[in-house]
């Protein structure tokens, strides 16, 4: 439920005056707690949320003896505690908090009368946006760092985390000994009716609509094939499973094997090699709890619906194209047994895991290709992983010297100053050094303090520390350059969703974490090559040198399938080595141009081992 409440405040998102705001309306609320009653408690929040609003606005027309918006406010109050007991029951609290200002005083000695006329308990939140009361001024200051319309002092005096001794020191100015310990019973036992429950899952795959192939024992008894198929217990097995995702896939790659490879009859290692395939998946699904034959099923839908998008698809990439079903189901383009790839390096009983599989797409395409995905499988079917963002050494100190208050001064640190300080931080190899070695150094990596940025950074007081307590802050959200998450049904029993500040739907939790709650992450990697690829078609079809009434994928097939590419062809390779191909993939660079013009590859294996290099 509370998955669903973030997901759902999250796709209402929108900026005002420079501020993010996640709202969730009553009316969803509603509906959402329609469904969890009972299950989640709910308080009337900080200072800063509606009751406090309204009793402030309330007690300021008290004073000026505005007694028609008195009765607004008085009458807003009561509605809203209805509200509240109607959408969460007896699980529902008033909320005071441990501060000393005017306004908190106000607020939380209202709340007591409110409680005695609704017979609402009360229970105390310190509403902490900072862990320690010393950490007051770094909150600060990075808030100030941020811009916009927004307090950033006096409202966050008490917001951090409260001792018990704190809590009832501050509540002391509003609220008697007694009220306050009939406070902290109602607050233990908030948590003592909260049950202790794991977000861990075991991953489950996603799957699509396959063909309902029919058990079938077709190689029948007493008869050659039957001998010879008795040494192929696996893929038996999977020809008379009551999974039709297992019938789907042995079938798919037994017709595939016939009308790539040749009858299979002829062609028994290959045959050997997909029942050894089918039993690795096997052990490796009972380990996991999950059908792995559902993964490349899942697989293989997608790639036809990506060429059908227009989008070429890579011919594969690291330990997947060894997997011989995986070529069979075309989601890779190479055969792994003529090009001598173990199926181990991909999958083997002591890796208990799904393994990947990264498909290269043309980047023009993703929108339209997310889209189909979204039409079939829902909004929420398919969501970007997220990605988080730290405060690095660098953008900390910039951060800081935005945020950085005094009397001298009193709108930050000038930019030109903030931008000279973070230029004195070494670097090595690409990686700027931490504050913590530039000011101390680092024996064992043979740092030694850099006296330039001490001396510099000591003329602002108070400077250092803020920059210290802003490193590695989590700053920023964004989406996986590749992986998304493909989602059945509900999604909010694994995930919640949110949006980066383009407005991509992205998951909540960071790839570890969502594999860990269940999702399965499939690759969907944008490659610039594959647009030159179908441009490249376009024009050709269009000039008449390749049939115009052959599809994309009819096209690539036809030429430029790794199977029939003309791969000893020695004009194609002193093309790469004199620097005459305008575009190849992983070798685009200066340094990848210069390492094909001295090792001239003249093979794809070559090509490889120079990409290694």
């Amino acid at each position: 439920g509370i998955r669903e409440m973030s997901s759902t405040a999250w796709m209402n998102s929108y900026f005002d005056r420079g501020l993010e705001r996640v709202p969730l309306t009553k009316s969803e609320l509603l509906h959402i707690m329609e469904r969890y009653k009972g299950h989640i408690i709910g308080t009337t929040a900080c200072i800063g949320g509606e009751l406090g609003t309204s009793i402030l606005n309330l007690d300021k027309c008290e004073k000026l003896e505005d007694t028609v918006n008195a009765e607004r406010y008085h009458k807003q109050i009561v509605e809203f505690l209805i509200f509240c007991k109607t959408v969460f029951d007896d699980d529902f609290y008033l909320e005071v908090a441990p501060g000393e200002s005017s306004d908190q005083i106000v607020v939380n000695k209202r709340i007591k009368k409110i409680a005695e006329s609704f017979e609402i308990p009360i229970c105390v939140g310190s509403d902490a946006h900072y862990l320690k009361k010393e950490d007051r001024y770094v909150h600060k200051a990075y808030l100030n760092s941020k811009g916009g319309e927004r307090e950033v002092d006096a409202f966050y005096e008490f917001t951090y985390l409260q001792s018990d001794d704190e809590v009832r020191e501050h509540l002391r100015a509003s609220l008697s000994d007694d009220d306050i310990d009939r406070i902290f019973e109602n607050s233990n036992k908030m948590k003592d009716s909260i049950e202790f429950y794991s977000l861990e899952r075991n991953q489950s795959v996603p799957e699509v609509e396959v063909t309902d192939y029919p058990k079938s024992s077709w190689w029948g008894v007493n008869n050659p094939d039957a001998d010879e198929m008795s040494n192929y217990p696996e893929l038996q097995k999977l020809f008379l499973s009551d999974n039709i995702q297992e019938r789907y896939w042995v079938n798919e790659c037994w017709q595939a094997l016939n009308d790539k490879i040749g009858p299979w009859i002829d062609h028994l290692d290959y045959v050997a090699r997909l029942n050894e395939e089918a039993r690795v998946k096997r052990v490796i699904g009972e380990k996991l709890n999950t059908c792995m034959f559902a993964y490349p099923n899942t697989l293989k839908h997608y790639i036809d619906l990506f060429w059908e998008c227009g989008s070429t698809v890579g011919a594969g990439r690291g330990s997947a194209c060894a997997a011989l079903n995986h070529y069979l189901l075309g989601i890779t383009q190479l055969d792994p047994i003529k090009w001598d790839l173990p199926f181990w390096r991909y999958l083997n009983d002591e890796r208990t895991e799904l393994g990947d599989v990264d498909i290269d797409l043309a980047p023009s395409k993703i929108q339209k290709i997310f889209s189909e995905i979204r039409k079939e499988r829902g909004e929420l079917g398919l969501v970007q992983v997220c990605t988080f963002g730290t405060e690095g050494t660098k953008s900390a100190i910039l951060t800081a010297c935005r945020g950085y208050r005094s009397d001298d001064y009193p709108s930050g640190i000038d930019v030109d100053e903030a931008q000279y300080l973070s230029s004195l931080v070494p670097s090595e190899r690409g990686f700027l050094w931490s504050i913590d070695d530039v000011v101390n150094g680092n024996a064992e990596k043979g740092r030694k303090p850099v006296q330039s940025f001490i001396s510099t950074v000591n003329q602002y007081p108070g400077l250092l520390d803020i920059i210290t307590h802003i490193q590695g802050i989590v700053n920023k959200r964004s989406s996986h350059a590749s992986g998304v998450i493909l989602f059945d049904e509900d999604i909010y029993e694994t995930a919640a969703v949110m949006r980066t500040p383009k407005g991509s739907l992205i998951t909540q939790w960071d790839l570890h974490d969502q594999e860990a709650a269940g999702g399965v992450k499939y690759d969907f990697l944008l490659t610039s090559v594959q647009d030159i690829i179908i441009q490249t078609i376009e024009l050709l079809q269009e000039d008449g040198q390749i049939e115009k009434d052959l599809s994309l994928r009819e096209v690539y097939n036809k030429y430029l399938h790794p199977s029939v590419l003309p791969q000893d062809d020695d004009r194609m390779w002193n093309a790469l080595a004199n620097g005459d191909v305008l575009g190849c993939f992983q070798f685009d660079s200066a340094v990848g141009g210069q390492a094909a013009k001295k090792i001239r590859p003249h093979s794809a294996l070559e090509m490889a081992d120079a990409n290694g290099l």
